[in-house]
């Protein structure tokens, strides 16, 4: 690996450097979110709801879902997540997964609703160090007719 990068010209290392300082806010962030999504999902208490009905608001629908916790009881609660279309059906039953004591911050559960923020979050900031690495192969590679990438093989 330090071969590789006494290896690199000057453009090749501020092309990484860029690269590297445009993800890493955006891969930190999101390795953030899958941290707390998995914490939240590890300690969070599941119960089975049955969504109510969903209602149309702020040009996407929202399922309205009804629970009973053991500390308080049958509670109501609109989730956060809404699409242009409705994803439930009245009277479907959802897995509802909520902190434990705090039932009024319950969520349906779904994989789609936990992880796909999280997982959009860090591929955006994988994507600046991919084209970073893919410019430098490219740019580097012409500098050094084609010694770039040297196996221990062709050093012998």
């Amino acid at each position: 690996m330090v071969k590789f990068f006494r290896s690199l010209s000057n453009r090749g290392l501020f092309i990484l450097a860029v690269a590297s300082l445009a993800g890493a806010p955006l891969m930190a962030l999101g390795a953030y979110q899958i941290f707390r999504t998995q914490r939240e999902i590890s300690s969070g208490m599941r119960v089975q709801g049955v969504v109510v009905r969903s209602h149309l608001e702020q040009g996407g629908y929202y399922p309205m879902v009804r629970f009973e916790t053991i500390e308080q009881g049958i509670m109501r609660f609109t989730d956060r997540s809404g699409y242009f279309q409705p994803e439930f059906q009245d009277g479907q039953q959802v897995e509802v997964l909520y902190p434990p004591y705090e039932p009024e911050k319950a969520r349906i559960f779904t994989p789609q609703r936990f992880w796909f923020a999280p997982l959009v979050m860090t591929s955006a900031g994988l994507l600046p160090l991919i084209i970073g690495l893919l410019a430098v192969w490219f740019t580097e590679r012409k500098t050094n007719n084609g010694d770039f990438f040297m196996t221990r093989a062709d050093e012998d």
